[in-house]
């Protein structure tokens, strides 16, 4: 089972393999003043988590993520070993902070410089949901970001030997994930999101971020010219991708997981396909 964490409450899809890949539940529960022990506590006693491993994702604003240079040293090294370079970057104390840090592939830049992302959090808030999910008897298989999400979400759609951007549309920002060949090799986090998408005059600064990222991609990190740009489940997103595909150069349609899943429904909102991505985690 993946779950979203944002503002305004949580999501989940639970997934089986078994026979094959396909949605068992979805669902939203907003938070309506209630704490986070409360709403779990809620949807455990209604049996939604019973029997599922939990993989959560973070909202937004709880964490920070940074490119930087990486050192030569095994991935599983990474975050130590970056702890101190982005300790400057925080705004709180290094030893304060969780992290964790992926390597970009090989060619990416073309070479010239191995380059990681890193995430940090702050200690205090990973302890804090986690005694949220122990106060309702709940264990967290593991604690990722969106960005990670969304490359289970890419390593899952076919083909992969070209680049797809994948753009993921919240209430008030947005993630730009691009991927080739189950790889993740940029992402860029932008405040825009449904809030301020009214009409085909806002889209204009959504299409004005995607362009950067796609030439970004094609001139920095040297992977050429995207295939398509897939846009996250939304009432909107219709008129959204269809303005988006008379401006750019790739095709641009919608994130569409009924190839991917058995029973998988229209999905509306796009912290669900987030939490499909983080279930596809534990299915890895």
């Amino acid at each position: 089972m993946g779950i979203v964490l944002s503002t305004h409450g949580l999501s989940w899809a639970r997934l089986s393999i078994q026979p094959t890949l396909r949605l068992l539940s979805c669902g939203e529960q907003l938070f309506d003043g209630q704490e986070l022990p409360m709403v779990l506590a809620g949807l455990a006693g209604r049996g939604e988590f019973e029997h599922a491993d939990l993989h959560l994702i973070l909202a937004p604003g709880q964490y920070q993520l940074t490119l930087t240079e990486a050192p030569a040293v095994a991935d599983e090294e990474l975050a130590a070993a970056l702890r101190w370079r982005v300790a400057e970057l925080l705004s709180y104390d290094a030893n304060d902070a969780r992290l964790d840090a992926f390597a970009l592939p090989e060619d990416a830049y073309r070479g010239r410089q191995r380059m990681a992302y890193i995430a940090s959090c702050p200690q205090n808030a990973i302890v804090s949901l986690e005694r949220s999910f122990a106060s309702a008897r709940l264990e967290l298989h593991s604690i990722s970001i969106p960005e990670i999400a969304c490359l289970h979400l890419g390593q899952r759609l076919q083909p992969q030997d070209s680049g797809r951007a994948l753009v993921m549309l919240g209430n008030n920002d947005c993630q730009i994930v691009l991927i080739q060949n189950g790889h993740l090799y940029l992402t860029r986090q932008a405040p825009l999101g449904w809030q301020r998408l009214h009409n085909p005059q806002d889209f204009e600064a959504l299409l004005l971020e995607i362009q950067r990222s796609l030439d970004y991609y094609d001139s920095q990190i040297g992977k050429g010219m995207v295939r398509e740009v897939l846009i996250s489940a939304h009432e909107r997103a219709l008129e959204l991708a269809g303005y988006l595909d008379q401006n750019l150069t790739p095709q641009v349609s919608l994130l569409d997981l009924g190839g991917l899943l058995e029973r998988a429904p229209e999905f509306k909102d796009p912290e669900q396909t987030l939490a499909v991505g983080a279930a596809l985690r534990g299915l890895a």
